[in-house]
């Protein structure tokens, strides 16, 4: 759908990382390089997620198109103390304005070439980061371990779906989502239970009330809609234990079973 949407206006391409799963990358690039788009990941939520292309190379999530953004809030794979981020770009060109505008567009202390924000990464922040980055391969498989136990207990249960991994990516699991249709029962269970989920994301972009000047409306995107009234986040986080998730699942087969 994406060449679809693709008119004379469009310069660029923003493939977002939901979840920790990465897009699909290896139809994206050659679209983007057919109609001579950038690439903008949104790596956020994907932190050390991998993408294997046809030609047998792969390559780490924000590394793949011309420029990657990664959140460090503090829930993330990779979260500092408080909120921050960073781009990430091999493209000179991109890296020299990218630093003018996180420093108020300047070029030196008292000369600014454009309008520009004020976003530099504080130092303590950043030192907390190059801590923990050292340990984020060993939290990614510790996620997708805890993922595995949750798809082995939750695997063909009535009513709920799993999160699929797709071919040739490597997921790492920011978020584990099931889907079930009856998601408000299901939610109102676990809060007599105790156990603490997240719902990632309740109303879809081109319904939020930001954008309704893009004239979008319920039914446009019936696929979103569908999953938002559908999805739930189960506790994940590296160190969850093998009792807690036997908890969450042990509810779970409860409620498919009425």
């Amino acid at each position: 759908q994406v060449s679809k949407a693709i008119t004379g206006r469009t310069k660029a391409i923003i493939p977002v990382h939901l979840y920790g799963q990465p897009a699909d990358m290896n139809a994206l690039c050659p679209l983007a390089k057919k109609y001579k788009l950038a690439i903008i990941e949104d790596s956020a939520q994907a932190h050390g997620a991998t993408v294997s292309f046809q030609n047998g190379k792969s390559a780490v999530v924000g590394s793949i198109g011309d420029a990657g953004c990664f959140s460090f809030y503090p829930s993330k794979n990779l979260g500092a103390l408080g909120d921050g981020g960073m781009v990430v770009t091999n493209d000179e060109r991109i890296n020299a304005k990218l630093l003018m505008l996180r420093d108020y567009g300047r070029v030196s202390k008292y000369e600014h070439v454009m309008i520009g924000y004020n976003c530099r990464l504080d130092t303590l922040q950043a030192a907390m980061l190059r801590v923990k980055l050292q340990h984020l391969a060993d939290w990614n498989a510790r996620r997708q371990a805890a993922a595995g136990k949750y798809t082995q207990a939750l695997k063909g249960l009535e009513g709920i779906i799993l999160p699929q991994v797709a071919a040739g990516v490597s997921h790492v699991y920011h978020v584990y989502a099931i889907r079930s249709n009856r998601r408000d029962s299901l939610l109102e269970i676990f809060k007599r239970r105790g156990i603490s989920v997240v719902v990632h994301y309740p109303i879809p972009l081109h319904l939020q009330k930001a954008y309704a000047q893009l004239g979008y409306k319920a039914g446009d995107f019936p696929v979103a809609e569908r999953v938002a009234g559908e999805i739930v986040s189960l506790p994940m986080y590296p160190h969850i234990k093998d009792s807690q998730i036997d908890f969450v699942t042990r509810t779970i087969k409860q409620f498919a079973k009425g």
